[in-house]
């Protein structure tokens, strides 16, 4: 059996991955695997915070079990093999009851859904709610095609990323062990944090969870969700020894953690195949730039580049030391590959790589060929040599040199999207 929901969190507080935590405590059911965190279209604008759905396929246990989570000193186990349940009606009441005690349905982008299904459906619905705008109607569709239960308050609109989440193949997927404390975390101070996302960070395959560029923590989330932390990394299997390490060498106290997969830092939303750009959609695009970056008040930043024969304004939002790079060092005539999403006729850059420098020259006074001294100007396109009156018509051209050899542009952890892997270490594995 495969639960799945979304849209239960509010602009101002409330968190679906606790909700899901909360459901599989009371079912006190086995996970197999992990349950599943699915981010989806990051620019959609009726999105609350982070826009993730949940997803988990769950039964009684039957197989080799890992304690993967706990809510309220109760674990939750993991199993390599879980037998079906068959009253699938009795499991979405009991469920939808959870959801609505503690959906935020006061507030008007809060619109929960979650369906219960047998079987996965195919993954275009999962890129379809990553890469574009789905409507509730074709949702709900799909929904009653293949009989699936399910449940929505309001205007449902959670429907579309519970289906997305079920539909989530997984062929590439990281990490992330949250640790919750209901209903709000205690306060930290900004160094205690540092040095608990320093731990973080110390555990195999973690990753964008401390920002040293900006000393900040990436691990914390606004005080507001009950969640307290979440770290993000490949390995699954030593980060399980987080939340124990916390509460020895800290004095912190948590209601429960769970440890899921999602598809953060997979780049996944961005279409690689496109015909057009269209608008709340992210693109990876080879490009030629075709202007300098000119600066407009509040420190961002825009130049063009042609894609297709047709010229794009791109976009570069207080750019911060990685992307400030960027702006000092491209040249007209790059050619390079942009990471991006297209919004109200404009693309906004998340990262971009330099495939091949253009060459730039300028223009200067040339060296006298009889004596060696420089010339130096004497009207338009004539030069004279003050040292032995030579006269010459042509001036001289040097290469101009590029502010830096890098080739990959970022933002630093702190503005990076839950979505975008690491240009950097895109990089270095290649």
């Amino acid at each position: 059996m495969l639960i799945a929901l979304d849209d239960t969190d509010g602009s101002d507080g409330g968190c679906t991955t606790h909700l899901m935590l909360r459901i599989l405590s009371f079912l006190d059911l086995d996970v197999k695997g992990y349950p599943r965190l699915v981010r989806l279209n990051p620019n959609i604008p009726f999105k609350t915070r982070g826009n993730a759905a949940l997803c988990a396929e769950i039964g009684r246990p039957s197989g080799t079990r890992t304690k993967i989570g706990e809510y309220m000193g109760k674990p939750i186990f993991s199993s390599s093999i879980i037998d079906d349940i068959q009253d699938y009606e009795q499991i979405a009441d009991a469920a939808w009851d959870i959801v609505l005690q503690e959906a935020n349905l006061s507030d008007e982008k809060t619109n929960p859904g979650m369906i219960i299904a047998k079987d996965k459906p195919d993954s275009d619905q999962y890129f379809a709610a990553l890469r574009s705008v789905v409507s509730i109607e074709d949702a709900l569709r799909r929904i009653k095609e293949r009989g699936m239960v399910y449940r929505f308050a309001k205007n449902g609109r959670g429907l579309i990323g519970a289906l997305s989440a079920l539909s989530w193949p997984a062929e590439k997927s990281t990490y992330e062990m949250i640790i919750y404390s209901f209903p709000r975390p205690q306060h930290i101070p900004k160094d205690m944090q540092r040095e608990i996302a320093i731990l973080a960070n110390s555990f195999p395959g973690t990753f964008n969870n401390y920002d040293g560029e900006n000393r900040h923590a990436a691990i914390f989330p606004s005080p507001r969700t009950p969640v307290l932390c979440g770290v993000r990394t490949t390995d699954p299997t030593a980060i399980l020894e987080f939340p124990t390490q916390i509460t020895t060498g800290f004095p912190i106290r948590f209601t429960g953690y769970m440890l899921y997969q999602t598809n953060q830092a997979t780049d996944d939303h961005y279409q690689k195949s496109f015909e057009r750009f269209e608008d709340l959609s992210s693109y990876a695009f080879n490009a030629i730039v075709t202007s300098y970056p000119v600066a407009i008040r509040g420190g961002h930043w825009f130049f063009n580049f042609l894609y297709m024969g047709r010229e794009y304004k791109a976009a570069i939002f207080e750019p911060s030391k990685g992307m400030r790079l960027l702006v000092r060092d491209i040249e007209i005539g790059d050619y390079v590959r942009i990471f991006g999403s297209f919004m109200d006729g404009k693309m906004n850059i998340e990262k971009v790589s330099i495939i091949e420098k253009s060459r730039v020259f300028v223009r200067s006074n040339p060296v006298c060929v009889k004596c060696g001294a420089r010339m130096q100007n004497n009207g338009k396109n004539s030069f004279r040599c003050t040292s032995c009156s030579n006269h010459s018509a042509y001036p001289a051209y040097k290469e101009k040199k590029r502010y830096s050899e890098k080739k990959h542009y970022e933002a630093p952890v702190a503005g990076r999207r839950h979505l975008v892997a690491s240009i950097q270490e895109e990089a270095s594995s290649q």
